[in-house]
């Protein structure tokens, strides 16, 4: 399709992954919600109220799962207390471990070439 403009003098600019309206900063409060996490501003409060917190030793920023059942799938022979847990951290460091970067021995990325 991009051929077809191109030969009939359209012109499409390339794409900015970064000023997209769905683009979202890796450890943005969004990208935290996207993936099941929330923001605990009153640490003892979320734990009367029974759910697990984790204080990230990098930021010191409190955190909790949004839905603390779901954590138990992929889990389902551990402790229940133990899974939040385990879940919590590891979505809190893939959250704050910053953007991924690619490897400079990485294959380039697979791009569609036109149909014959």
């Amino acid at each position: 399709m991009r051929d077809l403009l191109e030969r009939a003098g359209i012109r499409m600019p390339a794409p900015d992954q970064e000023h997209s309206a769905d683009y979202m900063e890796h450890g943005s409060p969004q990208h935290a919600a996207m993936i099941g996490l929330l923001i605990v501003e009153d640490v003892d409060a979320a734990k009367v109220d029974g759910y697990t917190v984790y204080v990230s030793p990098r930021t010191g920023t409190a955190y909790r799962l949004e839905d603390e059942i779901a954590a138990l799938r992929f889990y389902p022979g551990v402790d229940p207390v133990e899974a939040r847990r385990t879940v919590l951290r590891q979505k809190v460091n893939g959250l704050e471990s910053g953007k991924p970067q690619v490897p400079k021995d990485a294959p380039p990325m697979w791009q569609p070439t036109g149909y014959a």
